[in-house]
């Protein structure tokens, strides 16, 4: 899953309960009406036909449920931005994607300001199915306050490194799960055998020169730093200073800038721009169907086939770190209900519907078939004909973002995907090692909102430059970390570190 919008814009700290926004936290519901609107977070795909989609969907939702549904979509550069701004005025909307990852505006903060409807009761007595289909254990990630704010997106729980490199440098690096566990071999080892290859390879690198965007590292901060070594951000922002190593005791928060993992983190950034393996124009420059080696986020069962259809090439997926099963992984895509609306029982009932009903979350999620998609077959490892959906070049509906609106675990069978991938992806996550503060948010007073604001964008700013190579690299690696925490603690990273650790403790000790 794509990680969604990583800025704080200076308007957000407005738009708080702080200062009174008209819908925040009121118990004057609007009247119930024939139809629902609905925030839908799309990833910058073609939404020139949704009208037809629209119109699709309420033949379907007026049939069955009773009522409409009117779609508002907003993309990746705005999302977070326009979402803001409707809590701050009061919008007349139903409900909305949210979720751990939209920072500034993320789940646990709205819902603690009271944006968001509590659903505890409602769910079961309105969308039973979709309430059953969960862990109990699951389910308490969402809480807030011991309440439930929000419907989670079904995905992938467990997170740890996914890295994806070609299939045909694989191959001829020979390399395999089994050796890369075997040898003890870390992602930034196989990421520069995998790199030197290509660099050697005419082929792809014509003169030497390695082209742009053949390695994709992506938002390494949590797809490498984080996942790698099992750290959990106490439900917040991973660039928010605090954060515990998942194991037995340990629940001392720590300033993550000032441990060994983001020192190799560091190095790590340097050493791939150093060697020429990423370059300063790339940080400009659209993701190509050059890329051969890339991490994918997160390990995911099946990821191979998102690749494939992206790029149209084969890859074959690793995975390094421990798949650990946090608070902010599991509420990073989740769907809430506004709390100023009468139609929380259609809300419900839609998401249920979107849970239960495969044919009708593929129409939202994907389109029509035969214009949006068609199906094909294709044959498995083991010789047995398998049936596939491929994306239509000509459509003009590419939502792009299935995991945000509703259980990914519905999406058609793609091209490389295993027929179990479903069933994979549901025992890594019940298999995966429990942070020892799973169900824990941090809540943040009104007090140290500037505060993390203000550490998000040192960090932000600086985690930005190590990525895309515009860093001062007659700095050492000491430097470049000495200077960003003395930003972080004259911004006041102290009080939030002091903050996260006795709301910890408080309920640890409950």
């Amino acid at each position: 899953m794509k990680k969604l919008i990583s800025i704080i814009v200076a308007t957000i700290a407005a738009l708080t309960c702080v200062g009174g926004a008209a819908g925040c936290g009121s118990s004057g519901r609007r009247a119930p009406s024939d139809t629902i609107r609905y925030i839908v977070y799309s990833s910058g795909g073609s939404l020139d036909d949704s009208d037809r989609i629209k119109e699709s969907v309420n033949q379907r939702t007026k049939e069955e449920l009773g009522f409409n549904v009117e779609f508002e979509y907003l993309g990746y550069d705005d999302y977070a931005n326009k979402l803001g701004l409707y809590f701050g005025t009061d919008e007349n909307f139903d409900m909305c994607f949210t979720g751990s990852i939209l920072s500034g505006l993320s789940y646990s903060d709205r819902a603690a300001d009271g944006y968001f409807r509590d659903i505890t009761d409602l769910l079961p007595e309105y969308a039973p199915e979709l309430w059953a289909s969960m862990d109990a254990k699951i389910w308490d990630a969402a809480r807030v306050n011991g309440r439930i704010y929000g419907v989670i997106n079904e995905q992938i729980f467990a997170r740890s490194v996914g890295l994806c490199i070609d299939k045909e440098i694989a191959n001829a690096l020979n390399l395999t799960q089994e050796k890369i566990d075997e040898e003890g071999w870390d992602y930034r080892y196989c990421i520069n055998l995998a790199m030197e290859h290509i660099k050697n390879d005419s082929t792809i690198s014509t003169g030497g020169k390695i082209p742009s965007t053949t390695l994709v590292i992506g938002e390494a901060w949590s797809d490498i730093f984080m996942q790698n070594y099992a750290l959990d951000s106490l439900g917040a922002d991973a660039l928010i200073p605090g954060i515990i190593e998942a194991g037995e005791d340990k629940t001392q928060v720590i300033n993550q800038y000032e441990s060994q993992y983001f020192r190799e983190f560091v190095d790590f950034c340097r050493e791939m721009h150093e060697k020429g393996y990423i370059t300063k124009e790339q940080a400009s420059s659209p993701i190509t169907s050059n890329q051969r080696v890339r991490i994918t986020g997160t390990y995911k069962p099946g990821a191979e086939a998102t690749l494939y259809n992206a790029i149209g090439r084969e890859f074959v997926q690793f995975r390094f770190g421990t798949p650990l099963l946090t608070t902010y992984n599991v509420t990073t895509s989740m769907t809430a209900i506004n709390n100023r609306s009468g139609n929380v029982d259609k809300c419900l009932k839609f998401i249920e519907l979107m849970y239960t009903d495969k044919s009708f979350y593929n129409l939202v999620a994907l389109g029509e078939e035969g214009v949006d998609y068609s199906w094909s077959d294709a044959t498995d490892d083991n010789g047995e004909t398998y049936y596939y959906i491929s994306y239509n070049k000509q459509s003009k509906y590419k939502l792009n973002t299935d995991w945000s609106v509703g259980t990914e675990f519905n999406v058609y069978r793609k091209y490389l995907q295993p027929a179990d991938v479903v069933e994979k992806t549901r025992a890594l996550n019940a298999n995966s090692t429990v942070s020892p503060a799973y169900g824990f948010t941090f809540l943040p007073t009104s007090s140290l909102r500037t505060d993390i604001s203000s550490c998000y964008m040192e960090a932000s700013t600086q985690i930005k430059q190590l990525l895309n190579g515009t860093y001062d690299n007659s700095k050492t690696t000491d430097k470049i970390i000495e200077e960003l925490v003395a930003k972080l603690n004259s911004n006041g990273a102290a009080r939030i570190i002091s903050a996260k650790q006795t709301q910890l403790d408080a309920f640890l000790n409950k």
